[in-house]
């Protein structure tokens, strides 16, 4: 009787080890959390990441033929 209830708190301590160490390593794995600014394409008013940006005469454009093309419409 005595070795099922040491068997019964060995199986339930075990598993609650494990459990706890499955639980800290989810804890431990890195986030992407870096939050982006983002900017809005002046031609297509498509947004996008600042560093993915093409900024001149202080407009923000996504893509070079959008930049060609406003300096043509202005």
């Amino acid at each position: 009787m005595f070795r099922n209830l040491f068997l019964l708190i060995a199986v339930v301590a075990l598993f609650w080890i494990v459990k706890g160490m499955i639980r800290r390593s989810r804890k431990q794995t890195p986030q992407n959390t870096q939050i982006k600014n983002m900017v809005q394409c002046e031609l297509c008013q498509s947004y996008l990441p600042e560093e993915d940006a093409i900024s001149a005469s202080g407009k923000i454009f996504c893509n070079p033929q959008h930049l060609k093309d406003w300096e043509e419409k202005t």
